[in-house]
C-alpha cells in the first residue's frame, strides 16, 4: 500500500534530503503525548517537528527557484523521482508507486510554477509509466496532477496529447495484454478530461494522433490497436472527427493501394507475348485475387518474428544464388521470387482486413436507426456527410484505390438519402453537358472517375430500388441525348459559318479569295462540333456512355416490365415494356460518335448480349465495323497527341470501383447490401445460394485490379424524384 503523507519522510528512497533543511524529520506526537507533557513537571518543550508532506512540498518549492538562480542539483534530483520506464528499469511497479506516490502532492502544490523552463521535469511526468501502474488510487491521483498541469499551462497540452497517444498500441505484446484494457481505459478517462477541461485542445489532440499513426509496414495487430483507441476517441471528440478520419483513411488507403503494387508483381501468363493486348474483363483479370479467397482465411501469423527472420534469411539466400549460380539456377530464382512476392501480397492483404474490418465495426455501432421511428440520427447524418466530404478528398484523387471507397457504400445503405446524396454528388461532378468546360468545374479526369462511380455504385448497391435505379439511368440518358443535341448544333452552326466564308465569284482579288478560304478551313479544322469519334475530345460523353450500358447489363430488371405487367420471367423476355428513362439509349449507341468503339471492350460486347437477349436492341454489327476499323486507326494515331486520350481510355478499361469486395472478414459487412451479377435467363438466387457461392466470384465477367481515381468537388444532389411511364 502507498504511504500516507504525513509518514516520515526516511520512508522515501534514493532523494537525498536537501542540506537547508532540519534533519532527521521525527513523527509529530500525538495529543495524548501532548497532554502528558503539559501536566509534568518538566518545561522542556517538544522538538521542532517537520511533516513530510510539508517538507516534501518546500523541497520542491526551492528545487524550482534554484534553477531560475542557475542552480539544477536539486532539481535534477526531483526530476530523477518521476523517471520511470517498465522497460529500462529493475524497479517494480509497486515500488514506482510507493516512490513517487509522496511527490505528486508536492508537486501539485507548486504546479502555477511548472512553465516551459522546466521541460524536464514536465516530460518526465508525462513519459512515466504511471497508466499501467497496478494501484487505481496512484494512477487516479498521478492523472489529476497531469490535468492540473495542462490546464494551468495550455502550452503543455501537445506535449501531453503526445505523451498520451503513445499508448494507444499498448496490449501489442504478449505481456500486455492482460492489463490493456484497464491501461486504455484510463488513458481515455484523462483525454476526454482534457479535452473537455481545455476547449482548443482539439488541433493538438489530432496533430498527435496523426504525428503517432503507425506506419503503412508495422505490423497488423499494432495498426488494429492503434485505430481501436483513435477511433475510441471520436467518441467523446466529435469536433475532431474530420480531421482524424481524413488521417484513418489516408493510412487505409496506402494499404489498399500497396496490395494492388504487390499483385501486379505477379507475372501473367501472357507476359511474354508482346503482341497482346490488354485483355480486360477475362478469367485471368479476376483470377489475380485467387489467393484472398483460398489463403487469407487461415493467413500466416503477421506478427511472427520467425516470419521476418524467415525472409531476412531468404533475402541472403536469393542473393548469394545470384552471385554463385545465376545462370543455372534461373528458373528457380524466378519460382522463388514469385511465392514471395505472392507471400508479401497475402500478409499486405490480411492487414488491410484487419484495419477496414475494424473501421466497418465502428461505423456499424454508430449507424444504428433510432428503435421507434427507424429513422437515422442526426449523429449518423453528420458522420455521413463527413465520409462524404472525405471520400471526394481522399478516395478520388488516389490512384488505383481498391477497396477503401466501400465505406461509403456501406454508409449509403443506411438510408435511402445517403444513396440519393451519394449519387448526385457524382452527378454533379460530370456536370452539365452543355457547359462542360466552364471555368470552376472539375477536370475531365474528374468527371470521367465521377461518372465511373456512379455506374458502379448503382450497378452493385443492392439497397437500390427500381425507382432510384430508373431516375438515375434517365438522367444519364437525358445527359446525353443533350450532348447529342448540342454537338449537331454546333455542327450546323459550324457548316452555315463555313457556307459563308466561302470566297464570293466577285472577290476583287486572289489574295482575298484564297483568306476566306483558309478562314473557313481553319473554322472547321477547330470547330468542337465534329460528329466524329474522337476520344479526347467527347471523353466524359464516351464515360456517361459507358456508365449506362454497364447499369443496363446489371440492372434491365429494373426497367422492364412483362407485357401484362406481371413479374418479369427469364425465359419470355421477347416482349417486355421499358421504361422512358432509357428511350434514348438506341440513339446514343447508333451516334456518330460511335460509343461503342471507345467503351470498355469488355462492357461493350455484355451490352450487345444482355440488349439482343432482351430483345431490346441489336447492335453487335456496330461491335463488328468496329473491330475492323480499329487496327486502321491505331496505326495512323500519333502516341505523342493521343497520350492524354490513351490515359482516359485506361481509365474506361479499368475503372469499376465497387467491384466484388474479396478482403475474407470485411465482406462481412458488404454481402448482403451488395447486388451480384446475374445471367439473363437466370433465376435470381436466395440469400442461403448467394452465401454458398460467395467464393465463386470468378464467376462474373468484370474488369477489376487497377483503377485511375481522381479528385472532385462536392456538389449539389439529385433534383427531386419525377414519374416514371412504362412503353407498350
Amino acid at each position: 500500500m502507498p504511504h500516507t503523507e504525513a509518514e516520515s519522510i526516511s520512508a522515501t528512497p534514493n532523494v537525498p534530503l536537501p542540506q537547508q533543511l532540519p534533519r532527521p524529520i521525527r513523527r509529530a506526537v500525538s495529543r495524548k503525548q501532548k497532554a502528558t507533557a503539559a501536566d509534568g513537571s518538566s518545561t522542556t518543550q517538544p522538538a521542532t517537528v517537520i511533516d513530510k508532506a510539508v517538507f516534501l512540498r518546500k523541497f520542491t518549492e526551492n528545487a524550482l527557484l534554484q534553477v531560475k538562480e542557475g542552480n539544477h542539483e536539486e532539481y535534477s534530483k526531483l526530476v530523477k523521482v518521476f523517471l520511470y520506464s517498465q522497460r529500462e528499469t529493475n524497479t517494480t511497479p509497486e515500488q514506482y508507486v510507493l516512490d513517487v506516490t509522496p511527490w505528486i502532492s508536492a508537486v501539485s502544490a507548486n504546479v502555477s510554477a511548472l512553465d516551459i523552463s522546466y521541460r524536464e521535469l514536465v516530460s518526465a511526468i508525462l513519459y512515466s509509466d504511471w497508466v499501467a501502474a497496478p494501484d487505481d488510487k496512484f494512477v487516479h491521483r498521478y492523472s489529476t496532477l497531469i490535468l492540473q498541469i495542462v490546464s494551468a499551462h495550455p502550452a503543455w497540452v501537445l506535449q501531453t496529447m503526445s505523451a498520451l497517444v503513445r499508448w494507444f498500441v499498448y496490449g501489442a505484446q504478449a505481456s500486455e495484454v492482460a492489463i490493456a484494457p484497464a491501461v486504455h481505459d484510463r488513458l481515455h478517462a484523462l483525454l476526454e478530461q482534457v479535452y473537455r477541461a481545455i476547449p482548443t485542445c482539439g488541433a493538438s489532440m489530432a496533430a498527435a494522433i496523426t504525428d503517432a499513426h503507425p506506419f503503412r509496414t508495422a505490423k497488423a495487430n499494432i495498426q488494429v490497436l492503434f485505430l481501436q483507441n483513435v477511433l475510441r476517441t471520436l467518441d467523446y471528440a466529435i469536433g475532431l472527427r474530420r480531421e482524424v478520419l481524413h488521417t484513418v483513411l489516408n493510412r487505409i488507403i496506402h494499404v489498399d493501394v500497396e496490395v494492388q503494387i504487390e499483385v501486379e508483381d505477379l507475372p501473367s501468363a501472357d507476359e511474354d507475348d508482346e503482341d497482346n493486348g490488354p485483355n480486360f474483363g477475362t478469367a485471368d483479370d479476376e483470377g489475380i485475387f485467387e489467393f484472398e479467397e483460398d489463403e487469407v482465411d487461415n493467413p500466416v501469423p503477421v506478427d511472427s518474428e520467425e516470419e521476418e527472420e524467415e525472409e531476412e534469411e531468404d533475402e541472403e539466400e536469393d542473393s548469394d544464388g545470384d552471385d554463385d549460380d545465376s545462370d543455372s539456377g534461373s528458373d528457380i530464382s524466378n519460382t522463388s521470387k514469385l511465392g514471395k512476392i505472392k507471400f508479401s501480397a497475402k500478409r499486405v492483404v490480411a492487414k488491410l482486413d484487419a484495419i477496414m474490418s475494424t473501421l466497418f465495426t465502428w461505423l456499424e455501432q454508430h449507424s444504428q436507426a433510432d428503435p421507434l421511428t427507424q429513422e437515422m440520427p442526426e449523429a449518423t447524418s453528420q458522420l455521413f456527410l463527413v465520409f462524404l466530404e472525405l471520400f471526394n478528398t481522399v478516395v478520388l484523387p488516389t490512384f488505383k484505390s481498391r477497396y477503401t471507397q466501400f465505406f461509403v457504400f456501406y454508409l449509403c445503405s443506411k438510408d435511402p438519402q445517403y444513396a440519393d446524396l451519394f449519387s448526385g454528388t457524382m452527378m454533379g461532378v460530370v456536370g452539365d453537358p452543355v457547359r462542360s468546360n466552364t471555368p470552376g468545374q472539375a477536370s475531365v479526369h474528374t468527371k470521367v472517375a465521377a461518372a465511373s462511380y456512379l455506374s458502379s455504385f448503382v450497378s452493385r448497391a443492392r439497397f437500390l430500388d427500381g425507382q432510384n435505379v430508373r431516375t438515375v439511368m434517365g438522367i444519364l440518358v437525358g445527359w446525353a441525348c443533350t450532348y447529342l443535341e448540342w454537338q449537331e448544333q454546333l455542327q450546323r452552326d459550324a457548316e452555315e459559318e463555313s457556307k459563308r466564308r466561302q470566297p464570293h465569284p466577285w472577290a476583287k482579288t486572289y489574295a482575298q479569295a484564297a483568306a476566306a478560304t483558309n478562314a473557313a478551313g481553319r473554322l472547321r479544322n477547330s470547330s468542337s462540333s465534329s460528329l466524329t469519334a474522337d476520344f479526347e475530345r467527347h471523353a466524359v460523353f464516351y464515360a456517361v456512355t459507358q456508365a449506362i450500358i454497364y447499369m443496363f447489363c446489371f440492372r434491365w430488371r429494373d426497367m422492364a416490365q412483362a407485357p401484362e405487367g406481371g413479374a418479369i420471367v427469364e425465359t419470355e423476355l421477347a416482349n417486355l415494356r421499358w421504361c422512358n428513362e432509357i428511350s434514348g439509349i438506341q440513339r446514343v449507341v447508333f451516334s456518330k460518335l460511335n460509343p461503342l468503339r471507345a467503351c470498355s471492350s469488355a462492357i461493350a460486347h455484355q451490352f450487345a448480349h444482355v440488349a439482343s437477349q432482351t430483345n431490346f436492341m441489336f447492335c453487335h454489327a456496330v461491335l463488328q465495323q468496329n473491330r475492323r476499323t480499329v487496327s486502321d486507326t491505331n496505326e495512323q494515331n500519333d502516341s505523342d497527341t493521343l497520350s492524354q486520350s490513351n490515359l482516359l481510355r485506361t481509365e474506361l478499361e479499368s475503372f469499376f470501383p465497387f467491384d466484388p469486395m474479396l478482403l475474407p472478414i470485411s465482406r462481412q459487412f458488404i454481402d448482403d447490401i451488395y447486388l451480384q451479377w446475374q445471367e439473363v435467363g437466370e433465376e435470381a438466387s436466395t440469400d442461403d445460394e448467394e452465401e454458398d457461392n460467395n467464393s465463386e466470384l470468378n464467376d462474373e465477367v468484370e474488369v477489376v485490379d487497377q483503377m485511375v481515381a481522381m479528385s472532385i468537388s462536392p456538389a449539389r444532389p439529385l433534383s427531386a424524384l419525377h414519374g416514371h411511364v412504362f412503353l407498350s
